[in-house]
């Protein structure tokens, strides 16, 4: 419905029929959208918000933007913005998920010859709050829905700037590493994130350099950890989380593998260098991956990796015998 026609049809309405359909509609809005989009302070006041958004907005001043983001990604690494400090007055420290919306507000809006340094220090700030979902560097463990923002959403703010300047090598290296080195909060999947990355790849020549990214990103995760400006995390391979992260990696290229329908590369793939020393485990995650097991040869895929498995001693758990049995009968 276009504006003129949405004018048209409240025409038809008296003050109080208007009045429930404002409640109803509030409702519909998620809680983070009424506070990113100013909803509330609207309806508080409409005038004075109406007035603000008839205003042109001035130009972004970005090198002193740039200065402020990262002197604010200094402080936050140094956890300036949770413990008592010198630094950062407590008043401060309180109100910093308003100084990160504004700074994402701001660096969205910034286009032209500094689009791209602009899609590193929001990628930065995505680094940042990410970082902060393991490490206590705010008052808060879910960065992200402080600053207003589900997590998968964020990140595809952060690709679309990243790409604003179009699919380089570059830019798809930065786009891979950023999400295969991201941490959760508590209501994303690492599937989520990966979805939401596959999902930009357009083209088959856009999915085939990813793919490579994901091998770089495995087999580098050390040396990518070390050349970070900010947030690196261990990078031993005896570690957990290089371990973890390098399967999202492997994952991550079973993914664009079916997004490309070359399934028996992916999951060949898989086998090899997924790293868990337990099979049945390997095989669960390996599932998974099927979507459902959706239409017939994704279904024939589950059930021919499931009997494989089996046949090469590993012990599915009752949950996976359980789908099985349910396919074998559905197939008949």
């Amino acid at each position: 419905m276009k504006v003129n026609e949405l004018r048209a049809a409240l025409g038809k309405y008296d003050a109080d029929t208007l009045r429930e359909i404002a409640v109803e509609l509030y409702k519909m809005i998620p809680k983070s959208q009424k506070e990113n989009n100013g909803i509330d302070d609207l309806l508080l006041d409409f005038n004075k918000e109406k007035i603000k958004q008839d205003k042109k907005e001035t130009p972004v001043n970005f090198e002193a933007l740039k200065a402020e983001i990262e002197q604010f990604l200094v402080y936050a690494e140094l956890q300036y913005y949770f413990a008592p400090n010198k630094h950062v007055r407590k008043e401060k420290r309180s109100k910093w998920r308003f100084e990160v919306k504004r700074f994402i507000k701001d660096l969205i809006r910034v286009g032209g010859e500094n689009s791209e340094e602009a899609g590193n220090l929001l990628a930065n700030i995505y680094s940042m709050l990410s970082y902060g979902c393991n490490y206590y560097i705010f008052s808060t463990e879910d960065p992200f829905s402080a600053v207003g923002y589900e997590q998968k959403d964020l990140l595809l703010l952060v690709l679309n700037k990243i790409f604003y300047s179009g699919y380089t090598p570059g830019a798809i290296k930065a786009a891979v590493f950023l999400t295969l080195d991201s941490n959760l909060n508590w209501n994303t999947y690492q599937i989520n994130l990966l979805s939401a990355l596959v999902g930009v790849f357009k083209t088959t020549d856009t999915r085939e350099t990813a793919l490579s990214q994901c091998a770089a990103y495995r087999d580098g995760y050390s040396s990518y950890q070390a050349s970070k400006k900010f947030f690196k995390y261990p990078g031993t391979k005896n570690d957990y989380r290089c371990t973890e992260h390098r399967n999202y990696a492997v994952e991550l290229y079973l993914m664009l593998k079916f997004s490309l329908h070359e399934y028996d590369g992916g999951i060949n793939y898989y086998w090899k260098n997924f790293e868990d020393t337990d099979k049945e485990v390997k095989l669960y995650r390996l599932l998974w991956y099927f979507l459902g097991g959706e239409g017939e040869q994704m279904n024939a895929l589950w059930i021919r990796e499931y009997e494989k498995a089996v046949a090469g001693g590993i012990k599915p758990r009752d949950s996976l015998r359980d789908e099985y049995a349910h396919r074998i009968t559905a197939q008949k």
